[in-house]
């Protein structure tokens, strides 16, 4: 098998679609359970989304308000979950197109304070870097989590300019997050990571997410 990347990253807008529910429901997972479906009587595609642990009249409410959706529906109902039919207006903006054209592999998509969590598998950095530089064209905030790379030799690069460009508590921080192997997937949480710097998580997430900015610049940019 060869090497390939996995990015955990989060995506933000206010028109991408069901973000306005997204940021005022509480306590609900959702997960995109389909890519967009369009249709020619349609203004805009249908995506189903499964959502659970949700107040759901709460959930329902917020869809009638959201300007990216048109229309929605039950398909599917248990004691903890439905399954949404969520017909999105022509309001709505996607990212999900740019994605396939790269050629990077969407392996889930569910939701987050802050907007949408990807995890999106790549072949090379330059396409996580292209999507990225897409992203930022198009006005959404990009916000990368964690990547690390699979297969053999998996590694993790860093020089004296990327050094040079931290600050030392930065620094700090990163050797910190690393040594406890919050980049692996099996490693340390962000709340363990925290307690062990003696800060709060949001704090350990503001840091890490302003460390990952300079982290794609310097990897990505020219």
């Amino acid at each position: 098998m060869g090497r390939s990347f996995i990015a955990e990253l989060v995506v933000s807008h206010e028109d991408l679609p069901l973000t306005p529910t997204v940021r005022r429901v509480s306590d609900a997972t959702i997960t995109l359970e389909s890519q967009p479906l369009s249709y020619p009587d349609r203004p805009g595609p249908i995506i189903f989304y499964s959502v659970t642990d949700a107040d759901f009249s709460e959930f329902e409410s917020l869809l009638e308000t959201d300007h990216t959706v048109d229309e929605w529906q039950v398909t599917m109902e248990f004691t903890a979950c439905r399954i949404y039919q969520v017909y999105l207006s022509s309001d709505a903006k996607f990212t999900t197109p740019e994605i396939a054209d790269l050629g990077l592999q969407v392996l889930s998509i569910r939701n987050t304070e802050r907007g949408w969590q990807f995890r999106l598998q790549a072949p090379d950095k330059e396409r996580l870097g292209d999507y990225w530089r897409y992203c930022r064209e198009q006005g959404v905030e990009f916000h990368l989590d964690k990547l690390y790379s699979t297969g053999p030799q998996a590694s993790t690069v860093a020089d004296d300019s990327l050094e040079a460009a931290l600050t030392d508590r930065q620094r700090e921080v990163a050797r910190t997050a690393a040594r406890m192997g919050y980049f692996e997937p099996d490693g340390a949480d962000a709340a363990t990571v925290a307690d062990e710097l003696d800060i709060s998580p949001s704090t350990l997430s503001t840091h890490l997410r302003r460390i990952m900015a300079k982290v794609l610049r310097h990897t990505f940019d020219d």
